[in-house]
């Protein structure tokens, strides 16, 4: 019975001093990695301050040249037809009130009718063989 004794009380293990050191220690890096990027300056602001002696582009004036320059774009300057070209054709296409923009789906071809000398494949010939 002795032995039986020594498995199910085991001897109590000591505190656990290198899970602890190693916790702490991964705090301690944590809060220096944090206290390092907080005081470093923004690397982005130094092209702010690069442009300092120069003025600022004005923004409308910017807007106005890219808007220029995609109006040019969608008024058909190298493209097939101009926008409103194409405007007008997708719109004569639409069939009633109900299609929807930009783009109706076109109609399925319809189907060919056969000729009155032809037979239909699942018609068996008149002649009474096969």
């Amino acid at each position: 019975m002795a032995a039986s004794t020594e498995h199910t009380n085991p001897e109590p293990q000591g505190f656990p001093f290198i899970t602890v050191g190693a916790s702490v220690g991964v705090l301690f890096a944590f809060l220096f990695l944090m206290w390092l990027v907080t005081s470093r300056e923004n690397v982005l602001d130094a092209s702010k301050t690069d442009l300092k002696g120069e003025p600022k582009p004005d923004a409308a004036a910017k807007l106005d040249e890219v808007k220029g320059r995609n109006e040019a774009a969608l008024n058909g300057v190298g493209a097939k037809m101009s926008r409103d070209e194409a405007h007008g054709k997708l719109l004569s296409t639409l069939k009633g009130p109900n299609d929807k923009m930009p783009f109706p789906t076109p109609e399925p071809p319809a189907p060919v009718a056969p000729k009155k000398d032809e037979l239909k494949k699942d018609e068996p010939k008149k002649d009474g063989k096969g």
